[in-house]
């Protein structure tokens, strides 16, 4: 190979590395993603009138507020290390566990989880399989506190699947 053949090619080469590796890095970061149209109400546009007004969940108050509040702070200091509402941390996510599972059950394995699993409860084995039998710790925690954290996950569970009620609007 001449000099001046590669005085011409190894530059050009250069600038393709180097724009392959940007093209690949805005792709992954989403930025050449065409964006998706904006809902004419973000758009500045007035909404259409719906045939019913929409009425926003209330607010809790009261003694379910006093629940949802105690839920809220009792569940950052003792769950969220290992668990969201809507997410996979460590543990499961706990949307609907009051569903999936009676309080008569949530308390105890709230209280003593390694104790349902070597009871052999079902289902109780089966989360400490699924989370490669990674062992809940054991809480402290009155039955009205356990409730209350329930009860804040409820509530929390409820915000996120009413975009009305916090007032989120998911655009894509």
């Amino acid at each position: 190979m001449n000099k001046a053949w590669l005085e011409v090619v190894m530059p050009a080469s250069l600038v393709l590395i180097f724009c392959t590796i940007m093209v690949f890095g805005f792709s992954m970061s989403g930025l050449l993603v065409e964006p998706a149209p904006v809902a004419p109400e973000l758009a500045g546009e007035p909404a259409k009138p719906t045939a019913k007004p929409i009425m926003p969940n209330p607010v809790p108050t009261g003694a379910d507020a006093a629940a949802v509040a105690a839920g809220d702070a009792l569940f950052k200091r003792n769950c969220a290390q290992c668990h969201a509402v809507n997410d996979v941390v460590v543990g499961p996510a706990l949307a609907g566990i009051a569903k999936r599972r009676p309080m008569s059950w949530i308390i105890p394995w709230v209280k003593n989880s390694s104790k349902m699993v070597a009871k052999g409860d079902e289902y109780a084995v089966k989360i400490f399989n699924q989370y490669s039998k990674q062992q809940m710790p054991s809480f402290q925690l009155s039955d009205q506190e356990i409730k209350a954290i329930v009860t804040y996950i409820e509530f929390q569970e409820q915000q996120m699947t009413d975009p009305v009620a916090t007032g989120v609007v998911a655009c894509r």
